[in-house]
């Protein structure tokens, strides 16, 4: 019977010693993600907010004042959504939905310096590559190309 306690004792320490370490490594596991999270600061959701074509001269385009939002929302894992979002409420209550996906698919981002969006439809994928001029928490400007001109693309962090 002695025996019987004594053994039950040492079998409850070992458990006990096991789900402390156990929750040890579970905390360590949470920073070290936190940090994978800032190591990339592209990740999160971007609010466009201004457009230019600045080889035709044109003015910047101020999107600021319109009844919806286009937002460029980046994962980890590397996949990408764009959408359109209605800010005024008097849309939402003529029934429109209140989000509209425009493009998805996957992004890469390539030495700091190059975002490439593959755009993904029902049979076919379409290619976007991007300069980033400028990047930090609150800024992303992008500097895209069509056949005319060179499309700057201004988005605030959302």
């Amino acid at each position: 019977m002695k025996n019987i306690f004594i053994l039950l004792i040492f079998a409850s320490a070992i458990i006990m010693s096991s789900l402390n370490s156990c929750s040890g490594n579970k905390k360590e596991l949470e920073i070290v993600d936190e940090e994978e999270e800032n190591d990339n600061p592209i990740v999160g959701k971007w609010k466009l907010h201004g457009l230019q074509n600045k080889d035709l001269k044109d003015p910047e385009v101020n999107l600021k004042n319109q009844p919806t939002e286009v937002i460029l929302s980046l994962m980890e894992g590397g996949y990408f959504v764009i959408y359109d979002t209605f800010i005024d409420p008097r849309f939402s209550q003529k029934g429109f939905n209140r989000i509209s996906e425009t493009s998805k698919g996957q992004w890469e981002f390539i030495d700091n310096k190059k975002l490439i969006l593959h755009h993904n439809s029902d049979d076919s994928t379409r290619i976007e590559e991007m300069d980033v001029t400028m990047l930090n928490k609150n800024t992303l400007v992008t500097k895209g190309k069509n056949k005319k001109s060179n499309i700057y693309k201004t988005y605030e962090g959302y």
